[in-house]
């Protein structure tokens, strides 16, 4: 099984389309074994300088929206998730 950890450090998470992003306690996994459709683009204007990049994540049973922080640890998450997903051709 293949997972990726985000920390609080790297992203604030959405858990459903309906609520507000919130600091995530703790650390959260998921099983990108389950990925159906990912998609990645640029934060938006407001945004700028605190984010680096806006990602959703479809799994089979849910969906996560995570905005990763323009930091050291958030680049090189988004990075290494975009890496990830370019080598096994997920959309992205």
């Amino acid at each position: 099984m293949a997972y990726i950890c985000i920390t609080p450090n790297v992203a604030m998470v959405r858990m459903n389309a309906g609520d507000h992003l919130e600091e995530m306690p703790g650390d959260f996994y998921i099983n990108l074994d389950t990925l159906v459709e990912a998609r990645m683009r640029a934060v938006r204007k407001e945004h700028e300088g605190d984010f680096c990049a806006d990602v959703l994540l479809v799994l089979e049973n849910k969906t996560h929206e995570f905005i990763f922080r323009n930091s050291p640890a958030g680049n090189k998450a988004r990075d290494t998730l975009k890496k990830y997903l370019s080598e096994r051709s997920i959309n992205c």
